[in-house]
């Protein structure tokens, strides 16, 4: 089934110049394809929003303080099973094996290069959080 996934590149994948390696890998063989992309700041209420699931972690805060600290790069992608595909390249957050593109360029814990939505309630709902206008873009209306 074709579907899209939001994707970010975290702070860390541009302090490590690792993005080229990251988009190669996730565009490779044309199995995704690029539908939007966008340079954004996450703001700390978007930030608070996103990562709720974990607000009662010791390691909040510095989850927050991370994710803002510097842009963050957002893209739409689209490909068959797009969802679980993406999530497979990308690998696991603790302990990713080799291969995967965490487990090859990233580190343990929340700076681990990026994020990738893990259904597609989550893919709408961060599209509406992050990037609204795309949504908005794909509207046709007769």
């Amino acid at each position: 089934m074709i579907e899209e996934t939001l994707v970010f590149l975290k702070p860390d994948a541009l302090a490590k110049q690792v993005i080229p390696k990251i988009t190669e890998r996730l565009y490779g063989e044309g199995q995704l394809i690029l539908k939007y992309s966008k340079l954004i700041r996450i703001t700390e209420e978007q930030a608070r929003e996103h990562y709720k699931h974990v607000s009662h972690m010791e390691f909040f805060e510095d989850m927050i303080k991370f994710i803002t600290s510097d842009i963050v790069v957002v893209m739409v992608l689209e490909g068959e099973d797009a969802i679980n595909r993406t999530r497979t390249l990308l690998g696991s957050t603790r302990n990713a094996p080799k291969g995967t593109i965490r487990g090859d360029y990233g580190s343990d814990g929340f700076c681990n290069l990026m994020h990738a939505s893990g259904s597609k309630e989550e893919y709408e709902d961060e599209c509406r959080r992050l990037v609204p206008e795309y949504l908005h873009s794909r509207v046709v209306t007769i």
